[in-house]
């Protein structure tokens, strides 16, 4: 980060700029908020842009408060460009005249340069925002995703993180990087960023210190420019970042073409997102004609239940895929499975392995992939099924996504009625969401199977239950990106004795997947996600062993839990839980 030549004073002086034209409507308002300021080293530069309304004697009326400039109707680049060269301050700091700022706006931006080390520095502020109605009624606020700004910066312009009316500019900036584009009456603003961005950090305060107003007469609703400008800006936005920081940003170019693709797949970019969506889709295509060449490795556990384990073999037989291996894990079946012995007599790609007893799916599964062969493996229960194009779907989404771990949705059979389960619409760098809402399913997961042999991974063998979600966790660790496919290709048999409906073996399930996450030096930092899923633990707790002291779960005991796991960390939590629940 360069420096630039050392502002003289500790307060440092900063020009609020408004530009305005025919704004005797709301005007006031904006000069008012500027007036308001706790930090008292700035001016207020009005520069009328040839209003034909009562602007100029509203503004005159401040007297001395504010200096005004009038000039012909030419825009508001034109009327920004003007204020730059006139401006008397160090940092410029602009101001629509139909927007607000809050009182401490410019102060707390000096004081974040300060705190940071910040002032005198190539270094740009911008914060978070209000919206409000044309009678200055709060609509929403404008949080933005502060983690996101500090590691994927490309995305301040791309999903559009950066109000202007936020930021604070060193006047120096302007000087390198020239003039707003008056040929430009949308774009100008994030055109001017982009330029910027080139040598100037854009930092984020968390903080919210401005009103924007929305209403009908704004140029972002009566401008036909707003699109075309828009669509052309991001378009060539785009085009600047390397396929290997989109790979960076989100696995894969194709992740980060449909991100962007979705992400402004309604509003004014639809062409933006259209065009996005069409390479993301040309890169699928090209994905296909690999598909053929990646082996993939089945794994099917069973004990018993012979002709469901039939019927999971026949599905997985029955793939548009063929370049398969079915490998098939005796868990100690004392039931005749003369049938399966069959199967693998007249199938060569199927392989029997055989647990001296019954032991529990981990073992089988970890058995299964030591002897597996595939680039890929997927899991597939006894008593479920894949659906025919389920592995050819996912190895496609595989390969255009460089993905590791693969999900899909499924369809959930239950009393021979279908319900589809849409899991699969969770997606990307989501291990803090997968913490206390994991809804992937076994037979849904694909995994690269050298990259699990690399990460040294296994099913937790000492956990009857909760094992899967552990492992999934462990795989989504350090921001693995989790590809999410929202397609039913696997069928779920549920029964009633199911896990999904036998309360104790939920609170064994959930006991288990905390006990991995505290005790794990990555997920044990995540004190409120984990208080989550301590709220459904608690819950299935006093289901099962104080269902008459319910309201004590409901009323008070997560509450607790939340308080301390957020001020004291999750196993001082844990054990002021445990105490509770152990003297009841």
């Amino acid at each position: 980060m360069g420096d630039m030549k050392e502002i003289d004073n500790k307060d440092p002086k900063v020009t609020i700029v408004i530009p305005v034209y025919n704004g005797e409507k709301y005007v006031k308002y904006a000069i008012d908020s500027a007036v308001a300021q706790t930090y008292k080293n700035l001016e207020i530069l009005v520069v009328d842009d040839g209003s034909s309304d009562k602007t100029p004697e509203i503004v005159k009326s401040y007297g001395n408060k504010v200096r005004y400039i009038r000039k012909e109707n030419g825009g508001v680049s034109s009327a920004l460009n003007l204020a730059i060269k006139k401006m008397k301050g160090e940092y410029f700091s602009w101001l629509s005249h139909d927007d607000t700022y809050e009182p401490n706006k410019i102060e707390r931006e000096i004081a974040f340069l300060k705190e940071h080390n910040y002032l005198g520095k190539k270094v740009v502020v911008f914060a978070d925002y209000y919206l409000i109605d044309k009678n200055g009624k709060l609509i929403a606020e404008a949080k933005k995703d502060h983690d996101e700004i500090e590691n994927k910066p490309e995305y301040n312009l791309l999903k559009g993180h950066i109000n202007g009316l936020t930021l604070l500019i060193p006047k120096k900036a302007f000087d390198e990087y020239g003039e707003f584009d008056t040929q430009l009456s949308c774009a100008q603003d994030y055109e001017m960023w982009r330029k910027m961005m080139k040598t100037y950090k854009f930092v984020h305060m968390p903080e919210t210190i401005v009103s924007t107003r929305w209403h009908k007469k704004q140029t972002t609703h009566t401008s036909p420019k707003v699109k075309t400008e828009g669509n052309a800006f991001y378009l060539k936005l785009i085009k600047e970042i390397s396929d290997k920081r989109m790979a960076e940003l989100e696995g894969s170019k194709y992740n980060f073409l449909m991100g962007i693709a979705d992400f402004h797949k309604e509003g004014a970019y639809q062409e933006f997102s259209e065009q996005c969506r069409k390479w993301a889709e040309e890169i699928f295509e090209d994905a296909k004609k690999e598909v053929p060449k990646k082996k993939v490795s089945v794994i099917i556990p069973f004990y018993n239940r012979s002709e469901e384990t039939e019927r999971a073999i026949q599905s997985v037989l029955a793939q548009t895929h063929k370049n398969v291996e079915i490998i098939l894990v005796d868990d100690g079946s004392k039931d005749d499975i003369s049938n399966i012995k069959k199967l693998v007599k007249e199938n060569s790609n199927i392989t029997l392995l055989k647990n001296p007893k019954n032991s529990g799916a981990s073992v089988a599964r970890n058995l299964g992939i030591k002897h597996a062969t595939g680039d890929f493996i997927a899991f597939l229960d006894s008593d479920d099924e894949f659906l025919p194009n389920k592995l050819e779907r996912q190895l496609q989404f595989a390969i255009a996504t460089n993905g590791k771990i693969l999900h899909t949705s499924y369809l959930k059979i239950e009393n021979e009625k279908e319900e589809e389960v849409h899991s699969g619409l969770e997606t990307g760098r989501c291990a803090k969401t997968l913490i206390y809402s994991c809804q992937i399913a076994t037979p849904t997961v694909m995994l690269d199977l050298k990259w699990l042999k690399k990460k040294n991974a296994l099913f937790n063998v000492d956990l009857g239950i909760g094992e899967d979600t552990c492992l999934w966790l462990e795989l989504m660790k350090n921001d693995e990106y989790l590809v999410g496919i929202d397609e039913p290709l696997s069928k779920v048999h549920v029964g009633n004795e199911s896990a999904a409906y036998d309360e104790k073996k939920q609170v064994e399930g959930l006991k288990a997947i905390i006990k991995y996450l505290i005790n794990d030096d990555y997920y044990s930092k995540f004190d409120l996600q984990v208080s989550y899923l301590m709220q459904a633990y608690a819950h299935y707790v006093g289901k099962v062993y104080a269902p008459e002291e319910e309201p004590i779960i409901n009323g008070g005991m997560f509450k607790k839990f939340a308080f301390f796991a957020k001020n004291e960390g999750i196993k001082s939590a844990l054990k002021r839980t445990a105490k509770k629940i152990t003297k009841r």
